[in-house]
Parts: structure tokens; sequence; C-alpha cells
């Protein structure tokens, strides 16, 4: 058996959302080194120690950006693979869930370096919209894949 994919017109969208989560990280690292230039923590430190992150709201507010950006890097590949995945068969509906996720990153991180929210808690708004984002593109991703298995249409008849 094998399986033809046709690429649908729309998936242009998917290329353009996984460009933009790209710019989004890239924009962490002017963001991260303003931070780490204002707490004056050099190279090649990752992070103030917890010592200065308690005595210094600049050495605090670096270790935010830079866990931020971590935490990007963490899940844009999981991101990417769902994107592209389920972009074979839902290209807008994916492309509309990428923008939630880029756009939920942008306020984690904006949130998460604000120094008027004490302990991170500024990211949480970010979290709350990337994660929907998230959660749209697993299952979108999962019928995507059960699609080019045959299953689609005997186990689940969702998805043709």
């Amino acid at each position: 058996m094998s399986t033809s994919i046709t690429i649908p017109n729309e998936y242009g969208y998917v290329l353009l959302t996984a460009y933009l989560s790209t710019l989004v990280g890239y924009w962490h690292l002017p963001n991260t080194g303003r931070f780490r230039k204002a707490a004056k923590v050099p190279y090649p430190n990752a992070y103030a120690t917890p010592e200065q992150a308690k005595e210094s709201k600049a050495h605090y507010l670096f270790n935010c950006a830079q866990r931020s950006h971590a935490t990007f890097l963490e899940h844009q590949p999981q991101f990417l693979t769902t994107l592209l995945i389920s972009g074979l068969k839902f290209p807008l509906f994916s492309s509309a869930m990428g923008v939630l996720w880029c756009t939920g990153r942008f306020i984690y991180a904006k949130g998460y370096t604000d120094p008027n929210q004490e302990q991170g808690k500024g990211r949480m708004t970010g979290t709350k919209i990337f994660y929907i984002g998230t959660l749209g593109l697993l299952g979108s991703a999962f019928l995507s894949a059960v699609s080019f298995t045959g299953l689609g249409d005997r186990v689940m008849g969702l998805v043709k």
C-alpha cells in the first residue's frame, strides 16, 4: 500500500507560521541580551546565581528572560513538528493555532520579565494562550497522521 501526499494550496500559511516562530526565536536573542547587559552577567554564565537574583532585580529579571528563551527553545521543535504534520490536512486551522502559539510565546516572554510581577507570574497569560495553540496542534496533528495510515476512515471516520 502506498500513500500519496498532496500539499494543500493553503500550506503556504503553515510555512509562514513556521517562519514566524523563527522570528519569535530570534527576538529572544536581543531581549535576553538587554537583560544580561543590565545585570552585568558575563559570558559564559548562563544565569545569575540564586544569591544575585535574590539581591538584585536586574539579576532576577535576567534569569527570567533567560528562562523564557530556554522554554521557547524547549517547545519549538514539538511545535514545528505538530504544525507541519497538522498542516498537511488542516492548513488554515494549523496556521491559526500556530499564530496563537507564537503570540502566546511572545506574551509569555514579556510577562515573565515584567518588573511589576513577582515570581515571574506575568508569564501565565502567555502560557494559557500558547497552550491553546499547542493542544489544537496536538489533536489535529494526530488526526492528520492517522489519515495517512488508512485508519482514519475505518477507525474514526473523522478525516478523509
